[in-house]
C-alpha cells in the first residue's frame, strides 16, 4: 500500500491525540502538575490543526486551512507556557495567543494571505526554538529528561523552518496535495516523532524533579534549610578524603548555641526557631561554597572547611560568633542577647577520620563553654587528662 501525505497526516494527528490523551490522563491524577495539562492540551489542539490541514489539502475548503493554520502556532505556544512554568519563570497569556491572532489576521489581510501558510510556521518555528532556549537555560539541575526534550524542540524548530521555505519557495502551494517526499512532507514525519517522545520526557522530567526534590528533602534540615546530620556527614567524608589525597590540610568547627533552651522557656519556640534560621544565615554568609556545613541536632552544628589553617578557621568562627551575637540581640522585638561557642580542630594533611576531628572540637567546645561561653576555642589549648574531659559540658 502507498502512503500519501493526507494518510500520514491522519497518523500524525492519532498520535498527537494519544500522546495528548496520556498527558491528561496523568495531569488527572496529580492536578498540581499544569505542565503536563498545558502540554497535553497543545498535542490534542495540534491533532485538530493537521485534521484541519488535512481537510483543507484535500477539500481545497480555505476555512479548513484558516483553523489549521490558527491551531498550529496555538498548540506550539501552549507548550511554551507549559515550559516557562517547569522552570518557575513567567509566561503571559497573551504571548501565547499573539502567535495564533498574527496567523489569523493574515489570512484576512490580502496582502499577507498568500504567505500565510508560511507565517503560520515562522510563528510555530519562534515558539519550539523558544521552548528549547528556555529549557536550555533553565534550572541547574541534572535531570536526564531536560536534554531529549531541548534536542526534540530544537529539531522541531528547525523543520518547521524548513516548511517554512517549502511553502515560502512555492514547492507546497495550497492547490494541491503536497508530495510525501517533498520537503514539506518530512514535517509530519518528524512530527510523530517529536509528540511521542516529548510526552514521554516531559513526563520523565517531572517526575525525576520530585524525585530528586524527595531526595534533597531527605538530606535538609526542615527547618534550617541546611544538611541534616547525614548529609553532613557524608558530604564532609568526601571533603576529609579529597584532603588527604591533596595532602591538604582540613578544619572541623562545632558550634553550640549558649544556653538555648533557657531561650526558648523564655521567649518561647518560634523566637528559638527564629534564632536557629538567624544562626545558619550568618555562618552561610561568613562560609565558603568549598565548606561543609550541617546541623548535627537541637541547637549544634558542625562545619568542615578544607584546604583551611586553624588560624584561617579561628577567624572565620569569630566572624561568625560575632555576627550572630549582634544580630541576635533582638528578635521578633523580643530582648534575646543570644550567643554561641565553638570549638575547633584542624588535621594538617586529614590523616584522622572524620569521627576523630569531630570529637576534638567537641572537646574544645566543653571547654569555651567551660571557660564563659561566647567564645572559640581551639582543641589542644586545654588538653583533658585522662580519657575523658575533666570539663561538665553545660548548655
Amino acid at each position: 500500500m502507498q502512503l500519501d501525505l493526507p494518510t500520514l497526516m491522519v497518523m500524525q494527528s492519532f498520535a498527537l491525540a494519544c500522546a495528548g490523551a496520556v498527558l491528561l490522563v496523568a495531569w488527572s491524577q496529580n492536578r498540581k502538575i499544569i505542565p503536563w495539562a498545558l502540554w497535553g492540551v497543545a498535542d490534542i489542539i495540534a491533532a485538530g490543526g493537521i485534521l484541519s490541514l488535512m481537510l483543507g489539502y484535500t477539500s481545497h475548503q480555505p476555512v479548513w486551512f484558516i483553523a489549521g493554520g490558527v491551531l498550529m502556532p496555538l498548540h506550539a505556544g501552549l507548550m511554551w507556557k507549559a515550559a516557562r512554568i517547569i522552570d518557575s519563570k513567567s509566561a503571559p497569556l497573551v504571548v501565547v495567543f499573539l502567535g495564533p491572532a498574527v496567523v489569523g489576521l493574515g489570512y484576512f489581510v490580502p496582502v499577507l494571505r498568500d504567505a500565510a501558510g508560511s507565517l503560520s510556521l515562522t510563528m510555530g518555528a519562534a515558539y519550539f526554538l523558544a521552548i528549547a532556549i528556555s529549557l536550555a537555560r533553565g534550572q541547574k539541575e541534572r535531570l536526564m529528561a531536560r536534554v531529549p526534550l531541548v534536542i526534540f524542540t530544537a529539531v522541531q524548530a528547525t523543520f518547521y523552518l524548513i516548511g517554512t521555505y517549502s511553502t515560502f519557495s512555492g514547492s507546497t502551494g495550497q492547490e494541491g496535495v503536497p508530495s510525501i517526499m517533498s520537503l514539506f512532507g518530512l514535517i509530519y514525519f518528524e512530527s510523530i516523532i517529536f509528540a511521542l517522545g516529548t510526552s514521554v520526557f516531559i513526563l520523565a522530567l517531572v517526575k525525576e524533579r520530585n524525585e530528586a526534590a524527595g531526595m534533597a528533602a531527605a538530606r535538609t534540615d526542615s527547618l534550617t534549610g541546611i544538611a541534616n546530620r547525614a548529609a553532613f556527614m557524608e558530604s564532609a567524608q568526601r571533603v576529609l578524603e579529597r584532603c588527604r589525597h591533596d595532602n591538604a590540610p582540613v578544619s572541623v568547627m562545632m558550634f553550640d548555641l549558649d544556653r538555648f533552651k533557657s531561650v526558648n522557656d523564655r521567649h518561647g519556640h518560634a523566637v528559638g526557631d527564629s534564632v536557629l534560621r538567624k544562626f545558619c544565615e550568618v555562618a552561610a554568609a561568613a562560609l565558603r561554597p568549598t565548606d561543609v556545613f550541617g546541623r548535627l541536632g537541637g541547637e549544634e552544628f558542625a562545619v568542615v572547611l578544607p584546604g583551611s589553617s586553624i588560624e584561617a578557621a579561628h577567624a572565620r568562627a569569630e566572624r561568625i560568633r560575632s555576627s550572630f551575637a549582634a544580630s541576635c540581640r533582638f528578635i521578633d522585638k523580643e530582648h534575646v542577647d543570644a550567643t554561641v561557642s565553638c570549638g575547633l580542630a584542624v588535621s594538617l594533611k586529614a590523616e584522622e577520620t572524620l569521627n576523630a576531628l569531630l570529637k576534638e572540637s567537641d572537646t574544645a567546645l566543653y571547654l569555651a563553654k567551660a571557660e564563659g561561653r561566647n567564645r572559640v576555642q581551639r582543641a589542644g589549648r586545654h588538653k583533658p587528662t585522662g580519657d575523658r574531659p575533666n570539663v561538665i559540658r553545660v548548655a
